[in-house]
């Protein structure tokens, strides 16, 4: 009985680590998953922002892709969320603008001024 009961006890720690560890991953992909839901409308507003704000003042578009990328960064910040890899947000701003670039041509940009 002893080598049957040194068994179930090692089976039971492994498992209730596994358990424990998995329960980890999921909370970490759940973070993961909640920031990106919010990268991609939030690059949606930053794009038409961006695209707003060259309106009133010149903007390259690389000036604008990076005024839309420092505005998501700042609201995931706000929120309490951080990105290590800035590429995840250039590619959500740069997707949002491809699909709204009928709705960013209402706003006309202002021609560099020589």
């Amino acid at each position: 009985m002893e080598t049957n009961e040194l068994i179930v006890t090692v089976l039971a720690t492994i498992l209730t680590t596994v358990i424990s560890y998995c329960g980890h991953l999921l909370a970490k992909n759940s973070q993961a998953l909640t920031i990106l839901r919010a990268i991609e409308p939030l690059a949606k507003d930053a794009v038409v922002a961006a695209q707003k704000l060259g309106v009133t003042e010149y903007l390259t578009g690389a000036a604008k892709k990076n005024h839309a990328i420092q505005s998501v960064i700042k609201a995931l910040s706000d929120a309490g969320f951080s990105i290590a890899d800035e590429q995840i947000i250039a590619n959500a701003v740069e997707k949002a603008y491809a699909q709204q670039r009928d709705l960013l041509k209402q706003y006309p940009q202002k021609e560099k001024e020589d």
